[in-house]
């Protein structure tokens, strides 16, 4: 992450990865494609800009969550001033958006959030695995994991413990959490 400071080539890169997240996120407040790639993009003009200024050893996509928010909310602001109304809110077409918006962001985050949690899992030690698929695949009890495993139910609660305790400092440091702000 570091590197987005001096090479363009990294900067696009996460510029790809995150870019359609973003969209997704402007598009369930503002209800416009077109105006959600333009937030979107100003949004990753200004990370550019200042690039200098920001602290990349820190995850940058809940920043960028966050400004792509407050950003939508600025143009809400801006288009109603205007006299354009809710960005069509008020309507059954911007009621029907919303609800495509909402359930492509769904479909999105569910899927996105499988293979996070697959990705972590898959990290685990093969004993810790082991133990955490039985408990959440297979839907063992603590104890008929220790049996079948000949380890003692306490080694169990460990496994289990640290394999959740991963995954959740896995899913903040990728952002999932601030995907519901």
């Amino acid at each position: 992450m570091e590197n987005l400071n001096a090479h363009s080539a990294d900067f696009r890169q996460f510029f790809l990865a995150h870019y359609e997240t973003l969209c997704v996120r402007a598009f369930r407040l503002v209800h416009d494609r077109k105006l959600s790639e333009d937030i979107v993009q100003d949004v990753f003009l200004m990370l550019w800009e200042r690039r200098e200024e920001i602290d990349f050893s820190r995850p940058v996509l809940p920043y960028l969550m966050t400004a792509v928010r407050n950003r939508s909310i600025d143009c809400l602001r801006s288009r109603k001033s205007h006299g354009e109304g809710s960005c069509g809110l008020d309507t059954l077409d911007g009621y029907v958006r919303r609800l495509v918006a909402d359930r492509c962001e769904g479909e999105f985050d569910l899927s996105w959030l499988r293979h996070e949690i697959d990705d972590g899992v898959s990290q685990l030690s093969e004993q810790c695995r082991r133990v955490f698929l039985l408990s959440r695949k297979a839907g063992l009890k603590n104890r008929e994991i220790a049996e079948q495993l000949n380890i003692s139910v306490k080694a169990v609660e460990k496994h289990i413990g640290m394999a959740l305790s991963k995954l959740r400092l896995r899913l903040s440091r990728s952002g999932f959490f601030s995907l519901f702000l």
